[in-house]
Formats: structure tokens, C-alpha cells, sequence
């Protein structure tokens, strides 16, 4: 296979050649309310992207810093199998939200769902509440994934993807020890240009933090 080729099919092979962890299955299995999201025929259930360290370093934070049993043991990404494409918007029209009084209207059946154990006191802030600049890092790592499955479908060798802007809300606090949801899914694109939602929810939907958030393709370097 040509290298080009590697490079455009990356995120097919990651997910071909890792498995997703049997102990965080098991533990997600065991939960009633977090089995319902793992059981639902709609979504499938991947490997994580940054859960896995890179030979280069890259994902050292998410695959060992907050792997373990005081941050977060457990994370399970789930794809909506039916999962969309979205055209490339016109030029001006990709714009992020300028109120943020009122929560987030999510789609039917969001693009990805990921399931996290949070662990303490690893992750705290305040004593068994985590701190807001980790859920701000979870939510600009899981929207920031959710865009990278969408950009595998777009011809071309990968890219590296950065985020340019990421507006957090904060609306309850995110309780540790315990299991949360995060729900993400694309809004659209423009050129260069992804834009991205995300929600960390509780076993009643209730809506704790939220981001949107604007991810940018770095210009590729032509060989000479």
C-alpha cells in the first residue's frame, strides 16, 4: 500500500487494528443506564483514538496522565453507525453561537457518544466535583475526535486538526466520583474550517457542561 494511501485511510486502520478495552465494556455493561447507550443498535462501539499513546508522543495526556484509577479509568466511544456526511457550506455561513443563556438543542441521535467513569480525587477541583478546566480539556478532546471521524471521509492524506476557538458553559457541577455521558456531533464545515458541539450529561440528561467549539486543518507543506 502507498504511504499516501496509509495516510488517507489512518483512522480505518486504528480502528481495524485496536480493540476497545474489555474492562471498560464490562464496566459500562454493568451500569443499567450506561448499558442502554452501549446496547443501542444504532451506535457502534470503537476504539478511542486518543486513549492509545503514538510511537511520536502524541496523545500522552488522555492515554496515560488521565488513565487511571483516581482520573478516568473507563471510556468507551460509541459511532452512530449511520454516520453523516456534511456538505461543505458557502463561504461566511459557519458561525458559532452568540447566545449561550439557553442549552444547546441536540440532534435526535448525536454523531458520537462517549461514555467516561470518572474517577477521584484525580480529577477534582472542588472536593468530589472535577475541575472546569478538565471538563473544558474532556469535551475539546471528544468534540475535537468527533471531527476527526468526519474528516476521514474527505479524500486526501490526513491532516493535523487544532482548535482555534472553544466557548464552555458551565451549568452544574460534574460530581466525582461517578459515570457521565458526552454527547457530540458536527455542525458543519467550510473550507479549512469544522465546527463542532458537545454536551457532558448525567444518567438523567441533565446537561452539566457544554462547548462549541472550531477546529482548523493545518495548511499542508508541499515537498520540493
Amino acid at each position: 500500500m502507498a504511504p499516501q494511501t496509509e495516510q488517507m485511510d489512518f483512522m480505518s486502520q486504528f480502528i481495524t487494528t485496536h480493540r476497545v478495552p474489555e474492562d471498560a465494556r464490562r464496566h459500562f455493561e454493568s451500569v443499567e443506564w450506561t448499558n442502554k447507550h452501549l446496547s443501542n443498535p444504532l451506535y457502534h462501539a470503537i476504539p478511542t483514538f486518543s486513549r492509545v499513546l503514538k510511537d511520536s508522543g502524541e496523545d500522552y495526556f488522555f492515554s496515560r496522565t488521565v488513565s487511571s484509577p483516581s482520573t478516568i479509568p473507563h471510556l468507551v466511544t460509541l459511532q452512530l453507525k449511520d454516520f453523516p456526511n456534511y456538505p461543505e457550506r458557502p463561504k461566511g455561513q459557519l458561525k458559532m453561537r452568540t447566545n449561550h443563556n439557553e442549552v444547546t438543542q441536540v440532534p435526535p441521535n448525536p454523531d458520537c457518544i462517549m461514555l467516561l467513569r470518572l474517577g477521584r480525587p484525580g480529577l477534582d477541583g472542588h472536593p468530589s466535583v472535577i475541575h472546569g478546566g478538565m471538563a473544558c480539556a474532556i469535551l475539546d478532546e471528544m468534540m475535537g475526535l468527533c471531527v476527526m471521524l468526519h474528516h476521514q471521509h474527505i479524500s486526501g492524506p490526513r491532516d493535523s486538526l487544532f482548535t482555534v476557538s472553544l466557548n464552555v458553559t458551565y451549568r452544574a457541577p460534574v460530581p466525582t466520583p461517578g459515570d457521565v455521558l458526552v454527547r457530540c456531533w458536527l455542525v458543519g464545515r467550510e473550507g479549512r474550517k469544522w465546527l463542532s458541539r458537545g454536551q457532558i450529561v448525567d444518567k438523567d440528561g441533565k446537561v452539566m457542561t457544554e462547548a462549541e467549539g472550531m477546529w482548523v486543518l493545518a495548511k499542508r507543506q508541499e515537498k520540493l
